[in-house]
């Protein structure tokens, strides 16, 4: 057996986990070349990026059983260009800080500095914030009707699940959060603090939009329960909805039902490895074929240069491969042909530049004058502004419980605002409670306590003055002429050209980069948000003096003075403006869309004019509105992830029913559902693969038993289908009516076949051979070659006792070649149809108290033979009631389908 490669020494580490998540490139080249009962295995899907979304698309593409690869027919394949880093969201480790280094791959316009990706399995996910606003209507009318409906009805509140959004004031609250929510609910209704909506403009809180009916109705108890308000408070339902409007929509999660842990911040890798791990355990072993039998691979470290494609006849273009750039050289991992009815494809799940790169460069030639000429176009980002200010203690003392705090309070809010363009905002607020010197807004917000020194000094905090963050995010106008990605004519890498990214750079001023339209309406939303950020800030100082914090060592002071006055002030804050880019957001360079002549891809992200090329990445969105992509991007994930499952990628060619059959019930009907009641008994390197619908042998060692463990059948028809590979080695056979396979072999049982040179008392399926009957399967009828009958010479080959058909070992009328008489013959045996490799076959078993029957039956030609029938005189063997199984021989490689019984 091949060895798996040793865990490797980095500069730091030894990468242990690494190895078990993932394989080489050489490696899943190697895969494709097996096959694997009768098939080879090519990959059905492969994941262009192991990030948040080629993740989270790829683990779903595995995990889904309803509509989708509930048969396992298919192989999955993400190729990362970065390496595995880390097992979770940096901030849910047991340390400080940690996080995978950003990289820019790409050109920037010079009038840019835009920010670059984290290139690692997770990529984003695992430093993202954990905000995830929905979109609101205004913000994405223009897209694909069906995509909205599917979003608002179904896959939003899933993905808002998966996330962790949807609960509310389990990682926030405390009284510095109830008070500051108060005062910010009150001075938002108070004229002037217009931010563009009302509450009314607004939708509910997730808790409340999907909230189970069955656990009651939503009340005002309800609600302040939700909002850690006392029993006695006195607010009405309206203004509780309200403040829930408020609450900050953050992915994180502290507190859990009891025995289960909490997700805190979201990343895509650990339903990843876990898919993974699944993958691993399933393949059972290392090697080309074991790896053939992985359902899931995930490759790091290689980039992607471009689709291999070819043209078909209606000028539609299909992939039909991958072009991998590693050491130095292009490796091609090609997909799996057309079959059954559906075909195979690839996802392009990278950042936005990327993820453009690889489309133009793929189909700049191919799509020309189609698709190809909108890729790039529509580059959106968000405007971001941070105004952090230190407010006394006493600016919300009235809000606040009339006892000090006695340890560290945070809080975190959520607003909603809407520019005269009809471009949206909305302000993420973070705030703590610290002493004089504090500046951090976030203090240990998002945090794990490393020490425990440290958590001491949060309970002895005794807060005097509260740091707020409000950092505003908005939507940039989309098809600004500006804002563009092409390939670059002069830096290439990786043997390709490398993206050039062009952004209207609002920023600057209009003297210095006059732009577009586009461009001046983004510089007017920017201006109305900061300006409504200032209302926000004056909301929570109240009368007070406060400062604002342009850095952690700098000081701002705006004195008690007129409303105008310290308005002033704040609008003469001008460094507050993140660059372009940093965000990390960036979106709509492949925006889908109905028309095909105004978008990239259609609804479910393939690309217009391709049979099989997806994208899942926010470079899908139309629009981007102010919701960073993530919440979103995931939904899209789920949707286009279910399409694939139901509707294009091949299913099974063995899960097609069988005529109905009045009386019969499935023991196996090609899913995982009935895949799972089966148990493998006895040790060994062999086992039974779910694969294709199927049940496939496989493997070498000891004798093992596949059974059916939900139940023990008395008496029975069962009917199953089979098929061979190969002539020279197909031993295997059906067992019936046998206890249920334990090491607990009795005495009696093991003084049955005292000759027998392989039997293992250690080994449970053994009990199935000595307390149960087998219904051979083997055309060779090969005699056991250590067995001594009458101490003369091993059996010989061909006996009728031995061949499919037969009930195993049970005398068969077969000559006796040593004393040239017949045997007695026990069991009425005639050979059924020869088997053909490839051809499916049925077994009819009929059990009726001691009476044991056999049909078998050529599928293909419809021949059908009683091979046998028997008459069980023993009176310990094969009594009922009895379980079924089937026997995984070493060496042998059948298939199993359409398992079915008719009990009285």
């Amino acid at each position: 057996m091949a060895q798996p490669l040793t865990s490797e020494s980095t500069s730091f580490t030894l990468d242990n986990m690494g190895r078990y998540l993932c394989n080489t490139l050489q490696e899943a080249f190697d895969s494709t070349t097996q096959t694997i009962a009768g098939r080879q295995r090519a990959f059905d899907v492969i994941v262009v990026g192991g990030g948040t979304f080629g993740a989270a698309i790829a683990e779903h593409l595995f995990v889904t059983d309803a509509g989708g690869d509930g048969t396992r027919s298919r192989r999955i394949l993400v190729l990362e260009a970065g390496p595995f880093v880390l097992p979770e969201h940096m901030q849910n480790m047991p340390f400080m800080g940690g996080a995978p280094d950003l990289r820019v791959p790409w050109v920037n316009h010079p009038a840019l500095n835009y920010s670059g990706l984290i290139f690692a399995i997770g990529g984003r996910s695992l430093t993202w914030g954990g905000w995830s606003p929905e979109l609101l209507d205004l913000e994405w009318a223009t897209w694909p009707q069906t995509t909205r409906d599917d979003l608002r009805t179904r896959y939003f509140e899933q993905s808002s699940d998966q996330i962790g959004v949807t609960a509310t004031n389990d990682f926030i609250f405390g009284p510095l959060h109830s008070a500051l929510r108060k005062q910010l609910h009150t001075g938002l209704k108070t004229p002037g603090n217009e931010t563009g909506f009302s509450f009314a403009d607004l939708p509910d809180h997730p808790s409340v939009r999907y909230h189970d009916s069955t656990l009651g109705p939503i009340n005002v108890a309800l609600l302040r329960k939700w909002l850690n308000l006392p029993a006695g408070n006195r607010t009405s339902k309206a203004e509780l909805l309200e403040l829930l409007k408020l609450e900050a929509p953050l992915a994180v999660q502290s507190r859990t039902e009891s025995g289960l842990f909490p997700t805190n911040k979201f990343s895509a890798v650990p339903g990843l490895i876990r898919a993974a791990r699944l993958a691993n355990r399933e393949a059972d072993g290392t090697g080309p074929i074991a790896d053939a039998r992985k359902r899931l691979m995930i490759v790091p470290d290689c980039h992607v240069q471009e689709l291999i494609t070819e043209t078909q006849a209606d000028n539609w273009v299909r992939i039909t491969g991958v072009r991998v750039w590693q050491n130095g050289m292009s490796v091609d991992i090609p997909l799996a042909p057309p079959r059954d009815s559906g075909q195979s494809a690839v996802v392009i799940a990278l950042g936005t530049v990327e993820t453009t790169r690889v489309a133009l460069t793929t189909f700049q030639q191919s799509l020309a004058g189609r698709a190809a000429q909108r890729m790039g176009s529509n580059l959106i980002a968000h405007l971001r502004s941070n105004l952090t200010i230190r407010v006394p203690r006493k600016a919300i003392e009235a809000n606040l419980p009339p006892e000090p705090f006695n340890s560290l309070q945070c809080s975190a809010l959520f607003v909603k605002g809407k520019a005269a363009s009809g471009s949206t905002f909305h302000f993420q607020i973070t705030a703590s409670g610290l002493n004089e010197l504090g500046t951090d807004a976030e203090a240990e917000l998002f945090k794990k306590i490393p020490t425990l020194e440290h958590l001491e000094g949060m309970l002895r905090a005794n807060d005097k003055t509260v740091v707020i963050t409000i950092r505003g995010i908005g939507e940039m106008k989309p098809r600004n002429p500006n804002s563009f990605v092409d390939l670059s004519m002069l830096e290439a890498e990786f043997g390709r050209p490398k993206a050039v990214v062009h952004l209207g750079n609002a920023k600057a001023a209009p003297e210095a980069f006059p732009g577009s339209n586009e461009t001046n309406i983004d510089r007017a939303t920017w201006d109305e948000m900061d300006s409504v950020s200032d209302k926000i800030a004056l909301i929570f100082a109240g009368n007070e003096p406060f400062e604002i914090l342009p850095t952690q060592s700098s000081a701002i002071p705006v004195p008690v003075g007129s409303r105008a006055q310290r308005l002033a002030l704040l609008g003469a804050f001008r460094n507050r403006r993140d660059d372009l880019g940093t965000t990390h957001h960036d979106t709509g360079t492949m925006r889908m869309g109905d028309d095909i002549a105004d978008s990239v891809t259609n609804d479910f992200g393939r690309i217009h004019d391709t049979t099989n090329c997806y994208i899942a990445s926010p470079a899908l969105f139309p629009t981007m509105g102010s919701p960073n992509p993530m919440l979103t991007g995931i939904a899209l994930c789920r949707r286009t992830a279910d399409l694939l499952n139901s509707s294009v990628l091949p299913s099974s060619d063995a899960i097609i029913s069988p005529q109905p059959e009045a009386g019969f019930r499935s023991l196996f009907d090609g899913t995982d559902k009935t895949f799972k009641d089966w148990y493998l008994a006895g040790p060994g390197g062999g086992g039974m693969l779910h694969l294709n619908g199927e049940m496939v042998s496989y493997g070498g060692g000891g004798l093992r038993l596949f059974y059916y463990a939900k139940e023990a059948f008395s008496d029975f028809t069962l009917r199953l289908q089979f098929r061979i590979f190969d002539t020279a080695n197909h031993n295997s056979g059906v067992f019936v009516r046998f206890p249920r396979p334990t090491l607990e072999l009795a005495d009696t049982l093991k003084t049955r076949i005292p000759n027998e040179p392989f039997f293992d008392a250690g080994n449970a399926a053994w009990r199935a051979v000595l307390a149960g009957f087998e219904v051979q399967i083997d055309d060779n009828a090969w005699g056991d070659s250590g067995k001594d009958f009458y101490e003369i010479r091993p059996e010989p080959d061909g006996l009728f006792k031995n061949r499919t058909g037969a009930i195993y070992k049970i005398q068969a009328g077969d000559r006796v070649w040593h004393l040239n008489f017949n045997e007695p013959a026990v069991q009425n045996y005639t050979p059924g149809p020869a088997l053909v490799p490839g051809v499916w076959f049925e077994y009819e078993i009929e059990v009726q108290g001691n009476n044991y029957k056999v049909f078998l039956t050529n599928i293909e030609t419809g021949i059908r033979q009683q091979t046998t029938s028997f008459d069980n005189t023993d009176g310990e063997r094969g009594r009922a009631p009895g379980f079924i199984g089937i026997q995984v021989y070493p060496g042998s490689t059948l298939a199993w389908r359409h398992i079915r019984i008719k009990t009285p």
